[in-house]
């Protein structure tokens, strides 16, 4: 499986994190805001390797993705 999926696989989970935090601790919680972000920055990265030179971008996921897990 390529990056992209990976990508894709890991904005989703973040994106029920978030949703979850939300219902539980509410909408402008430290833990969703934190989701919140961590998905963004997910997105920002998907977003550099699927436009223009992704050849180019590859080079860097590995740092971009440091605290992903």
């Amino acid at each position: 499986m390529g990056i992209q999926y990976y990508l894709k696989r890991q904005m989703e989970v973040k994106r029920k994190q978030m949703i979850r935090a939300a219902y539980d601790s509410g909408f402008t919680s430290q833990e969703t805001v934190q989701y919140s972000q961590e998905l963004d920055h997910l997105m920002n990265i998907y977003r550099r390797l699927t436009s223009g030179n992704s050849a180019h971008h590859m080079t860097k996921v590995p740092e971009l993705l440091g605290y992903v897990n």
